[in-house]
């Protein structure tokens, strides 16, 4: 939750416990302890990045499961009749967003749902219209989350077969720090100074944390695409590193 609410807090706010006879059990205050969740976490996120049209959201968005009946049956939007009015909030974020790198590289930057709760993998819809754009003669990189042990795999086995796209190759982002983390580095902790093996030069703490790299080589191959390893190079990587 980003904030904490709690609803009914009122002196004179009370309930009827569940459960108990009118007059015989006393009321109790109302307090419900709830929260706001984080947008990448919404279902509705994961639903923007597979629709592959405006049609195809609607469609989407009205079959969501939010509940169930006293019978076990699923309660869908489209029961609750508010398919339509989600696709309306939402019809404007179906357009992907226009940015550009450092390097002057187009960037299409369009939802964003968490690859541990839900596919973490951008759109859909950015990913044909970037292909539309670079053209015949031209290439897209579309990122997959949270790693390929998560998103990569997520990707091929959903975004893939919603959206019939089907990938040349899968680039595996690797940087020095982490394989020395993989090799058996200390624990890095937010605010806290990065302990000297990170710093200095350690090759065989990163010859050892190649094991995990070349395990998500394998993993990518699976899928049937070759892996190119790009390194993400900082200052303090060495050339031996």
């Amino acid at each position: 939750h980003l904030r904490g609410v709690s609803v009914g807090c009122g002196s004179k706010e009370t309930i009827q416990p569940r459960g108990t006879v009118k007059g015989e059990t006393p009321r109790v205050q109302h307090i419900r302890e709830t929260g706001f969740d984080i947008t990448v976490a919404s279902e509705i996120m994961a639903v923007l990045a597979l629709a592959k049209d405006l049609p195809d959201l609607r469609e989407k968005l009205g079959n969501m499961v939010v509940g169930y009946s006293k019978s076990r049956e699923p309660i869908t939007a489209d029961d609750l009749g508010c398919g339509g009015a989600l696709t309306v909030l939402m019809k404007d974020a179906l357009l992907p967003t226009m940015m550009q790198t450092v390097e002057r590289t187009p960037v299409l930057v369009h939802a964003g749902p968490f690859a541990n709760i839900a596919i973490g993998n951008s759109s859909i819809v950015a990913d044909r219209l970037a292909l539309k754009l670079a053209g015949e003669d031209g290439y897209v990189v579309t990122e997959a989350g949270f790693g390929a042990d998560i998103g990569m795999e997520k990707f091929f086995n959903i975004k893939c077969r919603e959206s019939g796209l089907k990938p040349k190759c899968a680039v595996i982002v690797a940087t020095v720090r982490a394989l020395k983390m993989h090799g058996g580095g200390p624990p890095v902790s937010a605010g806290k100074p990065l302990a000297k093996e990170y710093t200095e030069e350690n090759v065989p703490l990163v010859v050892k944390g190649c094991a995990n790299l070349c395990k998500h080589i394998e993993n990518a191959k699976k899928f049937g695409v070759q892996a190119v390893v790009a390194i993400n190079q900082f200052k303090s990587d060495t050339a031996a590193e």
